[in-house]
């Protein structure tokens, strides 16, 4: 008897647990079954609301490429609020909130056609925005690197930001460099992109791997492409290289010399679109100049600068010029333009010769060449109307603002904290914007150059970029350490991008920073940053 008590406990027993756990499954079968419903009505929901960005966004950049540039009030006319017109109407058409940012960002609205806007749509307990710019500035401006012609990265920079070559693109392994005068390559990685880089190519891609021949020889003292080594139709990148695409948007182009007598026409208090404006925009620079002598406080040195310039008016530009010299020095202290243009007639020169940067706020236009050199901190945006040389430099922000360098002779920088091997993969030594509409070579082997902004070479195909058998943008980068001797470089090398001697990140903020300093151009065009959820 007791042997069957036992074994009817331990049959209920038995059922018990198996029921618990029949219960448990069940639940836990229920609870994922409600799990996976929640995540997929989420992922639609999300999917919903990119979209209804994505469609928004798409009306928008119809309607702001087919107006008319008349005047920023008609912008403001032709667009209309979140209480009326045409933003209203897309906001009920597509379940958007579109959120006018343009005051907030200290746009001058009556003068400028620039307009920033923040759309975005609820999706659950959260939110996916999208901000979006109008603006009048030429293309060149939308991308980290670029050229109308030709764009060639030798060796391991690192980019984030989209690339643009008009023309052909090549990418090697090797980064060319000269060293006491001599030419040499040296063996290295591929260049790596962010995630969300775009990489447009008009023409065809080249991809050359030294490691199945030379990609490049130097017998007629030059670097020239040995092309049967180079795979055509084909790129190669380190661990993570962009998206591939072509760029089916209009590339709106700057006219350097109009855009150069534009902005001088402006700083001599001559508004654009004016009766006056139309009657003299057809002149020279240099007749320009001369006629509007009168309208400039004119100073023959930089020192009359800085006593002088807390004495000026206002609202009336400086041109520096003297009979007696052809170059200015900025070399110390701090010149605070506020609201005035400096105008150059000569070369300028702006470093530090002190252990204290100099500090440049305020708009310059240089009818020679520029040399930057040492510790700079800029607030500006700067028309040269020849040759740009920047070397041994730090350029940063002066309150965190920028410059964008724009110039019409080839651009050259080197020498940028020279065999530094302390890598400050996140913190950049040059910020800013530089554009030539010429060619441009850049060498960061020895150097170590980490740019917030943008380089792009407009290019001149009837020349060829210095040192090498194409024109455009040529970008040689080693990627490790390098150590000077008397008669050569050592290299300690890597495959980290962040020992990348030339890492470049596009900065969206350049719309909004350089206001009328910018170059304009008699086209809208819609500017549109990264998704975020938050």
């Amino acid at each position: 008897m007791n042997e069957k008590g036992y074994s009817l406990v331990f049959v209920l027993l038995t059922v018990t647990i198996f029921f618990i756990l029949g219960l448990t499954i069940l639940s836990v079968s229920i609870y994922q079954a409600k799990f996976t419903q929640v995540r997929i009505e989420d992922v639609e929901s999300l999917h919903e609301a990119v979209k209804a960005i994505e469609e928004t966004i798409a009306e928008l950049k119809v309607k702001v490429e087919n107006l008319d540039l008349s005047t920023p009030s008609q912008l403001d006319n032709d667009l209309g609020s979140a209480q009326s017109g045409f933003i209203k109407d897309l906001m009920d058409r597509h379940g958007v909130s579109i959120e006018d940012m343009t005051k907030e960002n200290k746009i001058e609205r009556n003068k400028l056609f620039t307009r920033v806007y923040v759309i975005s749509k609820r999706y659950g307990n959260k939110t996916v925005s999208r901000q979006v710019i109008i603006t009048n500035t030429p293309s060149f401006l939308k991308y980290a690197i670029g050229s109308r012609e030709d764009v060639t990265l030798n060796g391991g920079s690192y980019i984030d930001g989209n690339i643009y070559a008009e023309k052909n693109f090549y990418v090697t392994n090797v980064a060319n460099y000269i060293y006491n005068s001599q030419k040499y390559s040296e063996p290295t990685s591929f260049p790596t992109t962010s995630e969300t880089s775009v990489l447009f190519v008009g023409g065809n891609r080249y991809a050359c791997n030294h490691e199945n021949g030379s990609c490049y020889s130097t017998a007629n003292n030059r670097f020239e492409r040995i092309m049967a080594n180079y795979r055509l139709n084909e790129v190669t990148f380190e661990d993570q290289g962009p998206s591939l695409q072509k760029e089916y948007d209009e590339f709106i182009d700057v006219d350097f010399d109009w855009t150069f007598k534009d902005k001088l026409l402006n700083a001599a208090g001559i508004e654009t679109f004016s009766k006056e404006y139309e009657a003299n925009i057809n002149k020279s620079s240099d007749q320009l100049l001369d006629e509007l002598k009168n309208n400039f406080t004119v100073l023959d040195s930089t020192q009359s600068l800085f006593t002088s310039l807390s004495e000026m008016p206002s609202n009336q530009s400086i041109l520096l010029e003297s009979d007696e010299i052809s170059s200015f020095f900025i070399e110390s202290g701090e010149v605070d333009l506020e609201n005035r243009w400096l105008i150059v007639n000569g070369d300028l020169f702006l470093g530090n010769s002190i252990n204290k940067p100099v500090k440049i706020r305020g708009n310059i236009l240089v009818f020679g060449n520029l040399t930057i050199s040492g510790d700079v901190q800029f607030d500006s945006t700067i028309y040269v109307l020849n040759r740009t040389f920047i070397y041994n430099a730090n350029i940063s922000g002066w309150n965190d603002k920028q410059v964008v360098l724009l110039s019409k002779g080839p651009l050259e920088i080197a020498r940028i904290n020279e065999f530094q091997n302390n890598f400050s993969f996140d913190t950049p030594n040059l910020k800013g914007y530089f554009y030539t509409d010429s060619n441009a070579v850049l060498y960061a082997v020895g150097s170590y150059v980490n740019i917030k902004g943008g380089l792009f070479a407009r290019g001149n195909p009837d020349e060829t970029v210095s040192d090498a058998d194409t024109s455009g943008l040529v970008i040689n980068a080693y990627r490790g350490e390098a150590e000077a001797h008397s008669d050569s470089i050592s290299f300690v090398p890597s495959e980290n991008k962040e020992q990348s001697r030339f890492v470049v990140r596009h900065d969206y903020s350049i719309w909004i920073d350089r206001g009328l300093g910018l170059p304009f151009v008699n086209k809208l065009d819609l500017i549109v940053d990264k998704i975020k959820v938050e």
